[in-house]
């Protein structure tokens, strides 16, 4: 495929993309199913012209920036707090469903190698929380339920892919040795989670001396794969590298982040996600004619059979580890020190047990299958593992996303008029801390209480913005506005320090929380703004001077 080629099938899909999800929101259908549809549409027609994809451009350049635009947005603190009940799922449902579907396809589908199942497995056995967490939002699901659903999947894709690359490895290099294989898994494992931390620690290092969003930006873009590339040359997981670099940022966002790198760094991994989920769903239903060619040997009826045991079993599986996982749950928290959550309640349970769809991460593992193993022999099976993973995805996606709506009307628990009330008592707290501590410095400081620019903060924590001009000495007049608008700055890091303190104590929710630290990002954009046009006006006024003086 040439490259001017390749940028032209970029380029077809992201316009692609744009227009479907405008078609999918206009008739309310699943996006994601949508691009499947329109994908198989264009890749059955007669003339459209057969796409293959590089197993590797796939692999390198959709899943680092996935998995890190993941990681970064996940709030470390809830990451913690459920992280028993996060790890049962995240590995050992994972191991478990890739071990179900490894046995059972190696014994009802004919010809099937136990490595190549275990590959089917390890793809289709992590979920996707972006479609659940989207429907969740909007529905009455407590909040540690969504939290556990995001912290799933962002643990289980890193998981689930190493599990893959181990099956992989087996089905390409035609053996398989345990005690090889057990040195290599801890190597990778450890190596990258160490890895990821390191890189975390730098990136922390490097965007607390950065102070240009444009570079900020750049340097966030690029670091999930610099830490891909460089934890597979040293021969450690690149997935869980990019998994704990990400982590490791989230868990100092707080401290890192100023409102505007916060806001258009989040505003522009959003776009990178939103473009290559829907991407490589199009991918699929183009890739569906190849696909359909490879599996010629098989009739439509053991298809849908092939079809209808992986997804029952994927289903099927996971409704009931929920019952055990929350058991376990009960009896880790209270050995881990930060374990503060009790049990799960039972529906509870079934909405996570029931929210398990899976999505552009197994999709992606699916594409990214190697043509051919280290013999030159076609990898077996792989139009058909591909099949199915693209049919698992669509079953979930279908039954339980389509579904969720009503289980979450029968098994929620959230107290919508009890959430408001802690949202404005939340809100109360949060603006009492900076005004208490502008009174504070008033008084420790003996800062002018009668100058306007002064005084506009306290006004504006208060909701009563006014900033009123006087007939002050135009000098004097911007210093004292300059240092009302830094101590206007540094009150709302009081701000957002008791608006993490709240989330922190669970008085909030993960929708409350992100509400309100948007709307502080945007006074502190605000005044921010106020600050860099203050100091270019005395240029201005120089420049219209000079202009004057030199005009005839």
């Amino acid at each position: 495929m040439s490259i001017q080629y390749s940028i032209e099938l970029a380029v077809f899909l992201f316009c692609a993309v744009v227009i479907l999800s405008v078609v999918a929101r206009k008739v309310a259908f699943p996006f994601p199913i949508l691009l499947v549809l329109a994908g198989a549409g264009l890749g059955l027609a007669p003339r459209f012209p057969s796409i293959s994809i590089d197993p590797d451009v796939i692999f390198l350049g959709c899943l680092p920036p996935l998995l890190f635009s993941a990681a970064i947005r996940m709030p470390w603190h809830q990451f913690r707090e459920n992280l028993a009940p996060i790890s049962g799922l995240a590995l050992g449902l994972v191991l478990v469903t890739a071990g179900a579907i490894g046995f059972t396809a190696h014994a009802l589908i004919p010809g099937m190698t136990l490595a190549a199942g275990f590959a089917l497995g390890a793809i289709v056995a992590p979920t996707d929380a972006v479609a659940a967490v989207a429907i969740a939002r909007r529905l009455n699901i407590p909040d540690r339920v969504i939290a556990i659903l995001e912290g799933e999947s962002l643990v289980n894709d890193a998981s689930g892919l190493v599990a893959y690359q181990f099956a992989v490895l087996a089905v390409v290099s035609g053996t398989f040795e345990w005690s090889e294989v057990g040195f290599r898994f801890l190597l990778e494992v450890g190596g990258g989670l160490g890895l990821g931390v390191l890189v975390g620690m730098f990136a922390i290092a490097v965007f607390r001396r950065m102070d240009d969003p444009v570079a900020e930006i750049t340097f966030t873009l690029t670091l999930p794969f610099l830490t891909f590339l460089g934890a597979q040359e040293l021969g450690f997981s690149g997935v869980l590298a990019v998994v704990a670099a990400g982590l490791s940022i989230s868990r100092r966002g707080e401290e890192v982040f100023s409102a505007n790198s916060r806001m258009d760094t989040h505003a522009v991994l959003a776009t990178v996600e939103y473009l290559i989920n829907g991407a490589i769903f199009l991918l699929i239903g183009v890739q569906l004619q190849s696909i359909l060619h490879g599996l010629s040997g098989w009739t439509n009826l053991e298809l849908f059979g092939f079809a209808a045991m992986t997804s029952g079993l994927v289903l099927g599986i996971r409704l009931f580890w929920a019952y055990p996982v929350a058991k376990l749950v009960g009896v880790l928290t209270t050995k881990l020190p930060h374990g503060t959550y009790p049990d799960l309640h039972w529906k509870d349970q079934v909405l996570v047990g029931w929210a398990g769809m899976r999505g552009v991460v197994s999709l992606a593992a699916a594409l990214a299958l190697p043509m051919a193993s280290q013999s030159g022999a076609a990898f077996p099976d792989r139009s058909l593992i591909i099949f199915l993973a693209a049919s698992v995805v669509l079953v979930t996606l279908v039954i339980n996303g389509l579904s969720l709506p009503f289980i979450a009307g029968a098994f929620g628990r959230q107290d919508d008029a009890g959430e408001l009330e802690r949202e404005r008592e939340a809100r109360i707290a949060i603006l009492k801390a900076p005004i208490a501590e502008f009174d504070r410095r008033m008084t420790e400081e003996s800062l002018p209480r009668e100058a306007s620019e002064v005084l506009w903060v306290r006004q504006s924590l208060a909701g009563r913005l006014s900033l009123v001009e006087g007939g002050e000495d135009p000098e004097k007049k911007r210093q004292i506005q300059k240092s009302g608008l830094g101590l206007y700055l540094q009150l709302l890091r009081v701000e957002r320090r008791e608006l993490h303190r709240l989330f922190r104590a669970h008085q909030i929710n993960q929708a409350c929380f992100t509400k309100i630290q948007r709307e502080i990002d945007l006074e502190e954009r605000g005044a921010r703004s106020q600050i860099i046009d203050k100091a270019a006006a005395p240029n201005r006024k120089l420049k219209r001077r000079v202009s004057s003086d030199q005009s005839p």
